[in-house]
């Protein structure tokens, strides 16, 4: 049999669609981080099964997958 190749990306780009609040751990009882507002860019760089861990600008934490629309 033929070589397999994953057609996910490891990392990819969302664009934030309403205010998150970016977290420190992946838990609401983690300190907050920063407030991301409508229309920042943030990187994903892995997630779990509720939380993303994010990249944008100079700060890095984990928000809530319910805010980010088309990630399943």
């Amino acid at each position: 049999m033929g070589t397999y190749f994953s057609i996910i990306k490891k990392k990819a780009a969302i664009v934030i669609e309403e205010e998150l609040i970016l977290f420190g751990n992946s838990t609401i009882f983690s300190n907050p981080v920063a407030l991301l507002k409508e229309g920042r860019l943030v990187k994903i760089s892995k997630c779990k099964i509720a939380w993303c861990k994010v990249k944008t600008g100079k700060y890095k934490g984990w928000v809530s997958k319910n805010g980010l629309w088309g990630l399943f």
